[in-house]
């Protein structure tokens, strides 16, 4: 940050998406049956150090904070009126299941491509067995992002790939060139694949400048859509991946040396409740 950044106190938030769960009224499942469970549903959060986060302009003196002065976790929770209307006292759950199901999105897998701003291939594996829903990607590059301390970090400056053509076993499942990806995936879903950013630059005399960017991803369909009103109630299959492998051919903005390509995977799961516990059924 810049010298006066750090005298105004700083505030962060930021939401966590549940398997069973997403942070919008819309398309909302129901709550997760955790009367279900015989054990506490834990949540393990993982942090960066904390002087990773902030971004310090060369010859800038300011002393980096090395720990939060505070910090909440915070779920909202559905309760019964009466607990006679939770499953486990209606049913026998050692003999029997319950199906809850939900959208499994598989970690990021990080990618780094070639230097070349003509059309380049690229092999997706890792898949899961099980229905692939469809395939997330965007474009970052390795300078953007400072894991030391000082340092201009900006980690979330996110790159929209000038073409993507995704193809398995033959078939061409998306054909996305000359930048058309962003109007192909509003009129699939509701809302645009992309958020306004601020992105932070050395500005020069131990000063940071701001300016805003649009920063945009790649969401690539293996199924229908259906918008978010009704996906929790309509069931529309993926495409079974397993052991094979996604062929792209992808276009950079530019020739880079530290162009990187991130991918998750989205699929169709089950959380499957029995005899007091829960485990994913793809």
């Amino acid at each position: 940050m810049g010298s006066s950044g750090l005298d105004v106190t700083q505030y962060a938030a930021v939401v966590l998406t549940l398997p069973h769960n997403i942070p919008s009224g819309f398309g909302k499942a129901n709550p997760l049956p955790t009367d279900l469970l015989t054990q506490q549903v834990q949540i393990t959060v993982e942090m960066f150090p904390i002087n990773s986060v902030f971004s310090v302009a060369a010859g800038n003196a300011t002393v980096i904070p090395t720990s939060l002065s505070f910090a909440q976790f915070q779920v909202q929770q559905v309760m019964f009126n009466n607990q006679g209307d939770a499953l486990s006292r209606r049913v026998d759950m050692a003999v029997n299941a319950y199906a809850f199901p939900c959208e499994f999105v598989q970690q990021v897998q990080r990618i780094n491509l070639q230097n070349s701003a003509a059309s380049q291939s690229v092999v997706l594996t890792g898949f899961r067995s099980g229905e692939v829903k469809a395939i997330h990607l965007w474009l970052t590059r390795a300078g953007d992002t400072n894991e030391t301390v000082g340092g201009i970090n900006n980690p979330f400056n996110w790159y929209l790939p000038l073409s993507v053509i995704m193809t398995y076993a033959g078939d061409i499942y998306a054909r996305y060139e000359f930048a058309s990806s962003p109007l192909w995936n509003l009129i699939n879903g509701d809302k645009a694949p992309a958020w306004d950013n601020v992105l932070t630059a050395d500005a020069g005399g131990a000063v940071l400048s701001q300016s805003s960017v649009l920063n945009q991803w790649v969401e690539l369909p293996f199924a229908q859509t259906h918008l978010d009103e009704d996906s929790h109630n309509i069931l529309s299959h993926g495409r079974p991946i397993t052991n094979g492998i996604v062929n792209l051919q992808l276009q950079t903005p530019s020739a880079q040396s530290d162009w990187v390509l991130n991918v998750s995977y989205l699929y169709n799961a089950t959380l499957l409740f029995s005899q007091g516990t829960c485990d994913y059924v793809f």
